[in-house]
């Protein structure tokens, strides 16, 4: 994986972030908050980095593909809360994902045309400098992933206008699972209708 510090001042409380698929960090560089925050990405390889111990607590924000990526994750139980937003613990799935045709054509259609048209039906830009070979790449890893374990996220955020994840497919997917699940009015990014962390992990 990737890692990129949003914030990194020695407070006392850190946020981890699993982001979504060629989105990168800049979802959530507006938001405020007092915690250090760190965003992962790039799920080619899910080997977490290394980054400083001994914070009071860790939170888990977990975005689109960074859902599934926390789902097969070990050693989840040391944080706090743990949130969900707009995916799937199965990412790649006809009933319960993004179908898996959709996945696999956009893989074998990437480009930088056809990844700005993402973009905006994700609500958020693209990172910078994001490599289409490398984002295949990690389209095709995606869908490889076989069944995760959810890791007791606290809280599940879903979009009713996502644009990525069809709304029906993340009820099922979420349906009888012991978390509260709440439908926000917003697309498949729902961190621009927030202003602070606390609102996220709320």
């Amino acid at each position: 994986m990737r890692a990129e510090w949003l914030r990194r001042e020695g407070a006392s409380e850190l946020i981890v972030v699993l982001t979504g698929w060629a989105a990168g960090a800049a979802p959530f560089r507006h938001l405020a908050g007092p915690a250090d925050v760190l965003v992962l990405s790039d799920y080619r390889d899910l080997a977490l980095p290394d980054w400083p111990r001994g914070y009071a607590a860790v939170d888990l924000v977990a975005w689109s593909f960074g859902v599934a990526a926390a789902c097969r994750l070990p050693g989840l139980a040391g944080f706090r809360r743990k949130v969900a937003a707009c995916g799937s613990w199965a990412p790649c799935d006809d009933d319960l994902g993004i179908p898996r045709e959709t996945v696999r054509a956009t893989a074998a259609n990437l480009s930088e045309v056809s990844l700005r048209q993402f973009g905006r039906r994700a609500g958020c830009a693209v990172a910078a400098g994001a490599d289409p070979a490398a984002l295949r790449d990690e389209l095709q890893a995606v869908m490889g992933w076989d069944a995760g374990q959810v890791p007791g996220f606290d809280r599940i955020w879903l979009g009713a206008a996502d644009r990525i994840f069809p709304l029906k497919n993340l009820i099922r997917a979420w349906q009888g699972w012991p978390v509260e699940t709440r439908v926000l009015e917003c697309g498949h990014n729902p961190f621009a209708q927030w202003r602070d962390w606390a609102e996220v992990l709320a």
